[in-house]
C-alpha cells in the first residue's frame, strides 16, 4: 500500500503540473495505475476523471463504480460523489434516499458540500422528512467552514424565514460572503438589497457596483 500511496502522490503532482499545459491523458494513466495498484484515493479521483471526462472520456457508470469503492471504505469526497450522482441520477437511477444516506457519511467527516446537500434534501424533503429547520442548520454548518453554495443558501434563509427567523442584515451578511467568492445569484441579490435598502442603507453606488459583478460571474461561470 505504501507504494501504491506513492504512486497516487505522484499522480496529484502530475496533476497539478497539469493544470497548465493539460496534458491529461498521461494524468489519467499514472491515476489509473495508482487505483491499480491500491490506492483508494486514486481510485475515488478516477472516479472523477470518468465522470468529467478527465484524460478520457465521459463515463458516468464507470465514474460511480469507482465512488461506490472507494466510499465503502471511507473515502469522504467519493461518498459525497456518489451521493450526488444518486440525486442527479447520473450514471446510476436517481435515487434520493441513497443520496441522502451517503450526504450522511460524509458529512460525518465534515465535507462541507455534503453537509450543504444535507441542508438541501432536508428544506425540501428530498430522500427524508422536510424539515426546514434542520436543514438550515445544516446549511449553517457548511456556511461557516466556507462552502460558497451554503453561504448563498443561508442568506435565502435568512431573507425568508426559512428554517430560522427572518433577518435581512444577516441575509446580507451571508450573500456577501457568497459574492465575494464569485457566486453570481448572491452578488445579485446582494445588488437587490443596496437598491431597496433591505438589511442595509440603501447605496445605488453599491448596487450598480454587485450588478456588474453578478453578470461577470455568470458569464465567467458559463463561458
Amino acid at each position: 500500500m505504501r507504494n501504491a500511496d506513492g504512486m497516487f502522490k505522484s499522480a496529484m503532482k502530475l496533476y497539478l503540473r497539469n493544470e497548465t499545459n493539460q496534458n491529461w491523458h498521461e494524468v489519467f494513466a499514472v491515476m489509473s495505475d495508482a487505483a491499480e495498484a491500491g490506492s483508494n484515493e486514486a481510485v475515488a479521483a478516477l472516479g472523477t476523471f470518468f465522470d468529467y471526462g478527465i484524460g478520457t472520456k465521459k463515463a458516468p457508470s464507470r465514474a460511480v463504480a469507482c465512488y461506490r469503492k472507494a466510499a465503502r471504505v471511507g473515502n469522504s469526497e467519493a461518498q459525497f460523489n456518489l451521493g450526488l450522482a444518486y440525486y442527479e441520477g447520473r450514471g446510476v437511477k436517481r435515487n434520493y434516499r441513497a443520496a441522502f444516506g451517503w450526504f450522511v457519511k460524509s458529512a460525518k467527516q465534515k465535507v462541507p458540500e455534503a453537509l450543504h446537500m444535507l441542508g438541501y434534501c432536508y428544506r425540501y424533503g428530498r430522500g427524508v422528512r422536510k424539515d426546514v429547520a434542520k436543514g438550515f442548520r445544516y446549511e449553517m454548518a457548511a456556511a461557516k467552514l466556507g462552502y460558497g453554495e451554503a453561504q448563498f443558501s443561508v442568506g435565502v434563509c435568512f431573507s425568508r424565514g426559512e428554517g430560522v427567523l427572518e433577518n435581512p442584515k444577516e441575509a446580507m451578511k451571508w450573500y456577501l460572503k457568497a459574492a465575494r467568492k464569485g457566486h453570481d445569484d448572491a452578488a445579485y441579490n446582494v445588488a437587490h438589497l443596496y437598491e431597496t435598502g433591505r438589511g442595509v442603507r440603501p447605496n445605488p453606488q453599491q448596487a450598480k457596483y454587485w450588478s456588474e459583478r453578478a453578470k461577470e460571474f455568470k458569464n465567467h461561470s458559463s463561458g
